[in-house]
């Protein structure tokens, strides 16, 4: 359905704004949205209506077909819902957060192939400046947190510290897997999918639409043990308030805060765990396995051993359970020395 902008109808105009739409993308939201479904989404699209409010306002309109039609749009990634006083009630997304459900669920024919590396840049853009305003509002400290690999903080495995993922599963009420919605994405790699543990809402969310699934605990335990074989970092993820949504298993070139962090240079962006790597020169056999495996690059070879570099270490453990002489270590970080004794 793809218009010029002189001949779209005004609903589509007043979604635009309200959304938040950038102009470029406007033949793709037309294509998303149909022009019936548009007039349904400006009531919502600023707060939560029910469908007997929303069929009230639209005269004529009969209560089932608003009801079959709000419920479609919501699997389809392009409403919120929750219930109120004992009705459901529905609230449109955003236009960036439409999109992100489009390109994490690999609903590319949806978007438009043409415009899929401009959507690509404009999610990474746009999800790094919201994040930045969140941390300049005191919303939140950094957009995620590096977790250590259970198995390389040895020494306090039966204590585990908070950061550590497990702490986290256990205080949830839900926990649901679903494909890695970054690699989904941007398809840079072909890292392992089934990595990412979504908690609580965002977890029920997803289940709801059909694109996860609940799992146990233990279940979960066994995806990270897959993923830290696979090489991936372990990232904990907020939400304004600094609430834990998620705990990811990520790879430099597709994660978004990874990409903030190497490609774009935003530091602040994610916050090391409280251990650093160190490594004892007396056991390195120079194999250069750990500098394969370090994202972060805090790793390099001098004089047939591998040094840290303390400043870029965020102590996420790759190093330490691929290392095939026990020569690095995790140690907390006030501990942290150039050599392990």
């Amino acid at each position: 359905m793809n218009k010029n902008k002189g001949t779209l109808p005004k609903e589509y105009i007043i979604l635009k704004r309200k959304l938040k739409t950038p102009d470029r993308f406007m033949p793709v939201l037309t294509n998303l949205i149909s022009h019936e479904e548009s007039r349904i989404l400006v009531l919502i699209a600023e707060k939560f209506l029910t469908a007997s409010a929303i069929a009230e306002k639209l005269a004529g309109q009969p209560l089932k077909k608003v009801s079959s039609t709000l419920e479609k749009l919501y699997q389809n990634g392009i409403l919120y819902k929750k219930e109120i006083y004992g009705e459901t009630a529905y609230k449109c997304r955003s236009f960036y957060d439409i999109i992100s459900s489009f390109l994490q669920e690999n609903r590319y024919e949806v978007l438009g192939f043409e415009t899929l590396h401009l959507l690509r840049q404009y999610y990474l853009s746009t999800r790094i400046r919201k994040a930045e305003k969140n941390i300049e509002k005191g919303q939140l400290k950094y957009s995620s947190k590096v977790i250590p690999i259970r198995k390389a903080v040895q020494a306090t495995r039966h204590i585990l510290p908070t950061q550590q993922a497990i702490c986290f599963l256990k205080e949830v009420k839900s926990i649901a897997l679903a494909k890695c919605g970054c690699r989904v994405a941007f398809k840079n790699c072909t890292k392992p999918l089934n990595t990412c543990l979504l908690l609580d809402k965002e977890a029920e969310y997803l289940k709801a639409r059909g694109y996860a699934k609940e799992i146990s605990i233990e279940k979960a335990e066994k995806v990270l043990e897959i993923a830290d074989k696979a090489g991936l970092v372990h990232l904990t993820l907020y939400l304004p308030g600094q609430k834990v949504y998620a705990i990811c298993s990520c790879c430099p070139c597709c994660c978004h805060d990874l990409q903030a962090l190497l490609k774009y240079g935003k530091r602040f962006f994610i916050a090391k765990s409280d251990y650093m790597a160190v490594s004892n020169l007396d056991l390195c056999n120079g194999c250069g396995a750990c500098i394969n495996r370090c994202v972060f690059n805090a790793r390099e070879m001098r004089d047939g051993k591998s040094i840290v570099n303390e400043a870029n270490c965020y102590g996420c453990g790759l190093c330490v359970t691929t290392c095939p002489t026990g020569a690095s270590k995790l140690v907390p970080q006030k501990k942290a020395v150039s050599k392990v004794e």
